[in-house]
């Protein structure tokens, strides 16, 4: 271990968080509406990759923005590329918060903000780490690039920007996951059904925001039923949400209450859409239009499940455990109806057998299927020499035994050969990204940024 490394981040630890906290009082979203020259994915989002990009200039580092689609800070000048893979998107801050989502407040030593976890603090530790190298004039002989991307969080597509473009590195990291080290990812599938249009009782529904994020808000505005007739069928029913009824004029208008959490963690949450499904079935018992057949179908193959046993597509292995499906999205109106899918499936799986059943079970829901997105499993060997740097910098730095698990969640690794996730989260965290009230503490920020000079410098000397 380099102990000069860890006692220059202790000297500008307050340097660090201010800029972190800077970065995350931007709220990079995703905006079509704000999008323009340099701004592909919208303002906010090109004010994140600038900010970033700015303090990299400061440092000295050598900085490019590609278009604002990505951009990167580079530490050296010859040698192998190694790549640390992250990005300045956020999603939406939906849900309660003890502080504002981009306030960046810190209260009880824990830094609140969307996107302190996924993925703007660990980037910034990143950036910390690769000044700590340069100013304790450690030799190295390759060269380290923080690339920094702007989709994430929806289709990749500054990634595949960057890559069309760049020189691909060797070997890397994304900050943008668990500790100790990811080697597999989970496939991702993401698909649409095309519903039949509202009729002339189910009259709209509305929820959802990302495909990635478990919805814990629905909306329904209803004709034909009371508000006890509601009550009552929620008890019968005994769902896991919370439900508010309100008269307006001839309708009612029904608000589900769940809980948000990430996609690959499902289980962790509680699904709006779902429970309004299951609420819709019961509140109509009578599927005597298309849309209500439709609701029928969809409320029994997903119930209030995480894992596709109903559907007829649960799998599991042993690398990287079961399938899991959230549904993400619901729209209905007169012209418009669709609901969106999120599925990450286990990596030894074969996704075009999922695919095709997701086909089949579209035909009985009497629903039109539409994929939107298909990212293959990533699966990297545990014994690549630069898994065994970073297992190294790991076990120096927590005094704890590293090893290589699998997630459900998607990184960039998956678009990148020869890289795999590294932290943020320690083992036995609660993972907050996505989710309402995400923060890192202070202490977990500063452990991070001195195990990724340690590991980025495995990787570079």
């Amino acid at each position: 271990m380099e102990l000069i490394l860890n006692e220059y981040i202790d000297q500008v630890f307050d340097q660090l968080v201010a800029d972190t906290q800077g970065f995350l009082s931007i709220e990079s979203t995703l905006d079509d509406m704000t999008s323009g020259s340099m701004a592909p994915f919208g303002e906010g989002i090109r004010k994140a990759l600038e900010y970033i990009l700015s303090k990299a200039d400061t440092m000295g580092f050598s900085t490019k923005n590609l278009d604002g689609y990505a951009g990167y800070a580079q530490l050296g000048d010859e040698g192998d590329l190694v790549a640390i893979l992250a990005h300045v998107d956020v999603v939406p801050a939906v849900g309660d918060w003890i502080a504002p989502p981009y306030s960046a407040q810190i209260i009880d030593n824990k830094l609140y903000g969307r996107g302190s976890i996924d993925d703007k603090g660990p980037a910034m530790a990143c950036l910390y780490a690769m000044q700590a190298i340069k100013e304790c004039n450690l030799p190295f002989t390759k060269r380290a690039r923080l690339l920094l991307g702007t989709d994430e969080e929806t289709l990749a597509r500054g990634i595949y920007y960057y890559l069309d473009r760049e020189e691909a590195p060797v070997c890397g990291f994304s900050p943008d996951a668990e500790f100790p080290i990811i080697h597999a990812e989970k496939g991702t599938i993401r698909f649409q059904y095309v519903l039949p249009s509202a009729d002339n009782e189910i009259l709209s529904i509305n929820a959802g925001t990302r495909l990635n994020v478990v919805p814990d808000y629905a909306c329904a505005r209803l004709r034909g039923i009371t508000e006890e007739q509601v009550a009552a069928c929620v008890n019968d029913l005994s769902l896991r949400t919370n439900v508010k009824t309100a008269k307006d004029e001839d309708c009612i208008n029904v608000e589900v209450y769940g809980a948000a959490s990430h996609a690959s963690l499902p289980e962790n949450g509680v699904n709006a859409i779902q429970n309004l499904l299951m609420l819709l079935k019961g509140l109509y018992p009578d599927a005597d239009s298309k849309l209500k057949i439709c609701i029928h179908a969809l409320a029994d193959v997903l119930q209030d499940e995480t894992d596709g046993k109903s559907a007829g597509i649960s799998c599991s292995d042993d690398v990287s455990g079961s399938l899991t499906i959230n549904t993400a999205i619901l729209k209905i109106n007169e012209k418009d109806s669709v609901c969106k899918f999120d599925i990450r499936y286990p990596v030894t799986y074969d996704g075009k057998d999922i695919l095709r059943k997701l086909e089949a079970l579209g035909t009985k829901c009497c629903a039109e299927y539409e994929l939107l997105q298909h990212k293959p499993p990533l699966y990297v060997e545990k014994d690549r020499p630069f898994i065994k740097e970073l297992e190294k910098a790991y076990e120096e730095s927590t005094g704890q035994t590293a090893g290589c698990i699998a997630i459900g969640g998607g990184t960039y690794c998956r678009y990148v050969k020869n890289t795999v996730s590294f932290g943020p989260v320690f083992p036995g965290q609660q993972d907050l990204a996505h989710q309402a009230n995400e923060y890192i503490t202070l202490e977990d920020l500063r452990k991070i940024t001195k195990i990724y000079a340690q590991a980025i410098y495995n990787l570079i000397k």
